[in-house]
């Protein structure tokens, strides 16, 4: 076995519960260390550390926006260094095959906070000038982890990223999403990184104004 991440041999110690229960490993004990798992403690709604119940993003939001359209986010892992390092692979030079490295844990937390719900997975959608350029969605690509069937009806006019922009132009920026159909009553959001919360907000809104009831998000990083 290969791990994901450094490309060197997994190895595995030889026990009765991996002989009796074998899994497939994705990702070394070394690369492993290295990514951060979000702890206690957090914002209760976004999961940002802070020992506050709710942090400054989300009161902010509220402040100017009134009542929130996302109901909690569920984030895996912290932005820290090694995790920048493995997005810029990911997503801006094309190194697909590392999602691989994240299945396991996406799996779990989904059925650890989400997997009783009757939920309609539906991913973030890229514009179509940046799907060109990555030739494919990096929240579709998570998604897909969960095997759960998946509800495309969000898209996305192309703008400036949201790299680029300030905190507060992230806030205040117009939505940027259509959606083709009506929505189903609970939605579960999946993206990459959930940095103030706009773009899934965002998505939320609109969602609720078709016709949802519940929106919550699944994301692998809060940064």
């Amino acid at each position: 076995m290969i791990c994901y991440l450094c490309l060197k041999p997994i190895k595995e110690d030889t026990t009765w519960s991996n002989f009796l229960n074998p899994q497939h490993r994705t990702i070394c004990d070394h690369c492993d260390d290295k990514l951060e798992q979000i702890t206690q403690p957090f914002c209760q709604k976004c999961m940002k550390p802070t020992a506050d119940q709710k942090c400054s993003d989300c009161i902010r939001w509220e402040q100017h926006f009134g009542q929130d359209p996302l109901e909690r986010n569920v984030s895996i892992y912290t932005y820290n260094e090694y995790m920048k390092d493995l997005i810029a692979r990911f997503k801006y030079r094309g190194d697909y095959e590392l999602i691989n490295a994240w299945k396991k844990n996406v799996r779990e937390t989904f059925k650890e906070h989400f997997k009783n719900q009757d939920l309609s997975i539906v991913p973030i959608p890229l514009g179509d000038d940046r799907y060109s350029i990555r030739q494919f969605n990096q929240a579709e690509a998570i998604a897909i982890l969960l095997t759960e069937p998946i509800h495309h009806i969000l898209t996305r006019q192309d703008g400036q990223k949201q790299s680029k922009k300030s905190r507060r132009e992230r806030v205040f920026s117009n939505n940027p999403f259509q959606i083709t159909q009506p929505s189903p009553k609970s939605i579960l959001l999946i993206d990459d990184i959930y940095t103030t919360g706009t773009t899934i907000r965002q998505a939320a809104s609109l969602l609720k104004e078709r016709g949802a009831e519940h929106v919550q998000s699944l994301t692998l990083i809060r940064s």
